[in-house]
């Protein structure tokens, strides 16, 4: 489109977007209106788990290992959200092993 022009501002300012694929045109990332997990405390929360792992049954085990691989797949924000929930309840049911994962879970929500 000769003669077109866009002055672009700030963070998520896309200008004019086009879609000719599959998938969601996102502005600014994922986190848009917020600001993405730092890595280092999401690596902190994986560590965490990990440790937690030994203190589950296979059935808990499973769901850890699968919801662990969703976060290193980068989910959408309310995914992860609903992943932290996750690893927020069964750390609370196993008690005092689990007070790690729960501490490193409030620190990546503020």
């Amino acid at each position: 489109m000769g003669g077109d022009q866009y002055t672009q501002y700030g963070p998520g300012s896309i200008g004019k977007a086009s879609h000719s694929g599959s998938g969601d045109i996102v502005a600014g990332g994922k986190y848009v209106g917020g600001s993405a997990p730092e890595a280092s405390a999401v690596e902190k929360l994986l560590e965490e788990v990990q440790a937690m792992r030994q203190h589950l049954d296979t059935s808990d085990r499973a769901e850890v290992d699968a919801a662990v691989e969703e976060i290193r797949e980068n989910p959408s924000e309310e995914r992860f959200k609903r992943i932290l929930r996750t690893f927020s309840g069964i750390a609370t049911l196993i008690g005092e092993a689990g007070v790690p994962v729960i501490t490193a879970i409030k620190a990546l929500l503020g």
